[in-house]
């Protein structure tokens, strides 16, 4: 092929070891979901991921190591859907099948000296870079207070005990700006500590969802704190000036700081602050984190910017929840890292969305907080307050007390008590048993 007059003879080797090994259809089924056709041994079809389709019209043929879009017209052999799908160039696209194959390219041989030596241009320019900075510790200090005032804590209450709350606010470092009346900054604290970044947001404080009329309650720290002072006619601390002029901002994954928590736990991402918050309650069984809104969409042209979000998350296992009618995006994501962390994607919302009657762009926090999840939980702490039985008060209150840290109310403990009551025949020793006295 022409490529290999551009390859030393050690790295055409390392092509070819890649290309016996290479399967289409186990590539593309890292990004699509795919079915065999009954009808024809050894043939494919997906959901085409160049061009939106209702109908499945993208056929792979196993055997010949082929793929064709009878939609858009797109075809080619593996190599070529790696390129196509994650932008990259041919010596980039056999690195990342390498990868995939757990046959990594030799970084030595003259055609890799080639490209790294392109790449060190992009690395000088990097070194040149001053350092980046960083937000103050006393701003950060500053906004966790005032949680009265702030409506998305105000939202919490409404979904959980105090206890819970105030424990939320700790875990996530949740804080009060008062740039918009009632506003929330969730901050972007890296697992070294430093505060990359601050967003502000305006809340409903009995629904959760955001202000977005009459126009979008939402800012940056920094902005937030120059306009302060052109308002005031004052001059900005240097610290914001300097930061405000960085582009990029240094941003991470909103919870990244709690990764280094529980090593063995995996790693959940949403898209939002609020719905990270939420889910940590009701699943406690990953650290819950979010990119902090549609930060694939923006940067999906640029997949080196995607990648250093999740660098911090190296060989980690990492679940991907993508909100509703967003998975082909967050599919794309996971090929960028693929690299990276022990990553999948579910469309657990999608399915969701239908059961439930969501609303589009629905996310988990809807579900989470929906009447019906409510009374899922309601019912599994009525099963258990009946199935264990509690021979004493004591026990009934150790129920309660682990099934609240599930998200369980005390408002909610009290309707499981009147409908186990009317649902079933006790007589009033009984009764007593069963009520979990949470005076």
């Amino acid at each position: 092929m022409k490529t290999y007059n551009m390859l030393d003879g050690k790295l055409k080797a390392q092509h070819d070891a890649i290309k016996n090994r290479m399967d289409i259809v186990a590539v593309i089924s890292h990004f699509e979901t795919v079915k065999e056709r009954s009808e024809i041994k050894g043939k494919y079809v997906c959901k085409c991921p160049f061009h939106n389709e209702k109908t499945a019209s993208f056929l792979i043929d196993k055997n010949k190591g082929l793929y064709k879009c009878f939609g858009c017209g797109v075809g080619g052999d593996t190599i070529k859907f790696i390129q196509d799908r994650l932008n990259l160039d041919y010596i980039e696209a056999m690195k990342w099948l390498g990868n995939f194959y757990n046959l990594p390219i030799d970084n030595n041989s003259p055609q890799s000296t080639f490209t790294k030596n392109k790449l060190n241009i992009r690395e000088e320019i990097e070194t040149e870079t001053p350092p980046p900075v960083f937000i103050p510790k006393e701003v950060f200090n500053q906004s966790l207070n005032h949680y009265s005032e702030n409506n998305f804590v105000e939202f919490l209450h409404t979904l959980f005990e105090p206890c819970i709350t105030n424990m939320l606010i700790d875990k996530y470092y949740i804080g009060t700006s008062k740039y918009y009346s009632g506003a929330t900054v969730f901050w972007q604290v890296d697992e070294t500590g430093n505060i990359r970044y601050g967003k502000v947001m305006g809340y409903n404080p009995l629904t959760g969802k955001r202000i977005k009329e009459p126009f979008p309650q939402f800012t940056s720290i920094n902005k937030a704190i120059i306009k302060k002072h052109e308002k005031a006619k004052t001059t900005p601390p240097d610290w914001v000036l300097k930061y405000d002029e960085q582009s990029p901002k240094p941003q991470v994954l909103f919870g990244l700081h709690l990764l280094n928590s529980d090593l063995n736990k995996p790693v959940a991402i949403v898209e939002s602050e609020k719905t990270a918050i939420v889910a940590s309650v009701f699943i406690p069984c990953f650290i819950w984190m979010a990119l902090g809104g549609k930060v694939v969409e923006k940067f999906k042209e640029i997949p080196e910017t995607l990648k250093e979000k999740f660098k911090p998350l190296a060989g980690r296992r990492v679940l991907l929840i993508p909100d509703h009618g967003a998975v082909e995006d967050w599919q794309y994501l996971a090929g960028v890292i693929y690299d990276i962390a022990k990553v999948s994607v579910t469309d657990l919302i999608n399915t969701m969305a239908k059961d439930y009657q969501l609303p589009d762009k629905s996310d988990l926090c809807d579900y989470l907080t929906s009447e019906a999840a409510r009374t899922e939980l309601i019912n599994e702490f009525k099963a258990a307050l009946i199935e264990q039985a509690p021979q004493t008060t004591g026990e009934g209150i150790g129920i309660w007390l682990d099934f609240s840290d599930k998200g369980l109310r005390r408002k909610d403990v009290e309707r499981a008590f009147h409908e186990i009551i009317q649902e079933n025949e006790f007589d009033s020793e009984t009764k007593e048993l069963i009520k979990p006295h949470c005076k």
